[in-house]
């Protein structure tokens, strides 16, 4: 169980009141620079994504920055819930981040992770609609990583909680018939987590890891040969 400390989650919050507090003061003559302010505080929760940037242009959303979020990836995923008071309206209930270390930093990469709490339209089932990926912090409309979308489902089973889902790249091809969309997935990470709880026992969270899908590898012996 990855034990986050209490610097962590002090960081977590404090971007959260951060945001919520420029938000505010969207008005008059810094109207301009206080949205910039509010937009790069609202994707940027446990910290400046600087390490995840170091050497890396500016890029769009196509360029996603594979190099640290991919098939082949493994790392450590872990959200916070946000206080009911800090949240805004349509926004995410819980915020994170995914660490991966890669071969290219020296220190892991934070990626970080939005949540908002959805309901299946033929389930009924609760679900976590996630978003991974940090802002450039010279131009927070684009991403230096991602942004990738997923999923986050709950499993109870008596008095234990157990969180399983996705993440992935998927690419919109079209709509069917009933107008939803339609993707082709280039890639996808299984996500697995439990219930948890910081070590002054004051906060829980959601903690586990991120590892490359049966989908990567299905599709890694289709293409093989027999022999």
């Amino acid at each position: 169980m990855t034990q986050i400390n209490e610097s962590t989650r002090t960081e977590l919050q404090s971007a959260t009141t951060e945001r919520k507090s420029k938000g505010g003061r969207r008005k008059g003559k810094a109207a301009t620079a206080a949205g910039d302010r509010g937009a790069t505080a609202l994707h940027q929760v446990a910290e400046t994504a600087e390490s995840a940037t170091l050497g890396v242009s500016k890029m769009n959303t196509h360029s996603t920055g594979t190099d640290i979020l991919n098939g082949t990836t493994f790392g450590k995923f872990v959200l916070f819930g946000i206080p009911r008071a800090d949240q805004v309206k349509d926004g995410p209930v819980m915020r994170g981040l995914v660490e991966v270390k890669t071969e290219s930093q020296g220190a892991p990469v934070k990626v970080q992770v939005a949540a908002w709490l959805k309901i299946g339209r033929s389930s009924g089932t609760e679900y976590l609609s996630l978003k991974v990926g940090n802002n450039n912090p010279d131009d927070p409309e684009t991403y230096t990583v991602g942004p990738f979308y997923g999923r986050l489902f709950r499993q109870v089973e008596g008095s234990r909680t157990r969180y399983f889902g996705f993440i992935e790249e998927a690419e919109k091809t079209g709509e069917d018939e009933n107008g939803q969309g339609t993707y082709v997935t280039h890639w996808q990470l299984r996500v697995s987590a439990k219930a948890a709880v910081s070590n002054d026992q004051k906060t829980k969270y959601i903690s586990g890891s991120v590892a490359p899908s049966q989908m990567n590898e299905q599709e890694e012996e289709s293409t093989s040969l027999p022999f």
